[in-house]
């Protein structure tokens, strides 16, 4: 009988990285959020040869790509495979004695200037799909669109001293979007929408390692008002959605009645999002990425359908998967 694997295939700078480099005791840690951070590599090694603080020393701006394996997984013949798509090398330091590094690596574009060069400009007259595909062609990276049509169009929105990564995260937040750096590309997608789709696989206690779930209604609403001043008439305006004792108010800009409500009912959720919550830790799933859904079941009304937040692999003296869960209302 074969007996079950995990591995990671390595590579840095183009180069293949094999386990021997790396050396005994290697731990990597793939950090997979669906949103508001990059992914993450972080990789501990054993430096019994003083090769990585030699010859090998990292350098900053290095290029790593990994892809998790498992052989003989589930069965007898289960090989599977989850990209982890490309980094580049951000912090690494080491310690002694023994000779132990840890070596980070964020999934951002290769051009710095995303997410540390502040801009200023008057963007007019453009969809959100646009406004985006101009960032990521600055940045180097393709577009990954996965919205339904080309999103909101935008009359006039001003990045005011805010870097690309800041400003596109922001605005795409303000209609409910979410903005995701995965395999040099920039992803741009729908988490409401997302969160009605099938569940990918359904959790049960014989699965789970460990498990912790809590709720809270603080900061949650059933509804909510959005005050803007109509830039035509100048009148003020108030928009409103739903009922119910607690509301969420805002005010801001819209170019309608229909934008102010977008706008508000995409506030609202982020604000509902993740009030129930579910972490979880299994033996290691491959095919469980951010932003899909699972069902939970055999936890009694604590069960459901969830949606994925994060999803954390690490492979190291075995494989495990940690999930942290949001329930889907």
């Amino acid at each position: 009988m074969r007996t079950r694997r995990a591995i990671v295939d390595l590579t840095w700078n183009g180069a293949a990285v094999s386990g021997k480099l790396l050396g005994q005791g290697t731990e990597i840690t793939y950090t997979d959020p669906a949103s508001g951070e990059a992914d993450s590599l972080d990789i501990s090694i054993q430096d019994r040869d003083r090769l990585w603080t030699g010859p090998w020393l990292p350098a900053e701006g290095d290029s790593l790509e990994a892809v998790i394996r498992v052989m003989d997984w589930d069965r007898e013949g289960d090989s599977r495979a989850l990209p982890c798509g490309s980094f580049t090398l951000d912090d690494f330091s080491f310690s002694g004695w023994p000779v132990t590094g840890t070596i980070s690596a964020v999934s951002v574009p290769a051009d710095s200037s995303f997410r540390e060069t502040e801009r200023t400009k008057t963007w007019e007259d453009v969809t959100l799909q646009e406004l985006a595909q101009e960032i990521a062609g600055r940045a180097g990276v393709s577009l990954a669109w996965d919205v339904e049509g080309g999103g909101p169009k935008l009359k006039s929105v001003e990045q005011t001293k805010r870097t690309d990564c800041e400003f596109l995260t922001g605005v795409c937040g303000d209609y409910g979007l979410v903005v995701k750096v995965y395999a040099k590309k920039l992803v741009i997608y729908d988490r409401e929408a997302y969160k009605k789709k099938a569940p990918a696989a359904v959790l049960t206690p014989a699965v789970l390692l460990s498990w912790s779930w809590k709720t809270s209604l603080a900061g949650t609403y059933t509804g909510g008002e959005y005050a803007y001043t109509d830039p035509k008439t100048e009148e003020e305006i108030n928009v409103k959605t739903g009922k119910g004792p607690r509301l969420l108010k805002l005010s801001g800009k819209a170019d309608s009645a229909a934008d102010a409500e977008r706008k508000l009912k995409a506030a609202i959720a982020s604000a509902n999002h993740g009030h129930t919550s579910l972490s979880v830790s299994l033996r290691g799933r491959p095919e469980l990425a951010a932003s899909l859904c699972v069902g939970v079941s055999g936890l009694g009304r604590l069960g459901g359908k969830y949606f994925i937040d994060r999803a954390v692999h690490h492979v190291g003296g075995g494989y495990t998967t940690d999930l942290e869960l949001s329930l889907v209302e």
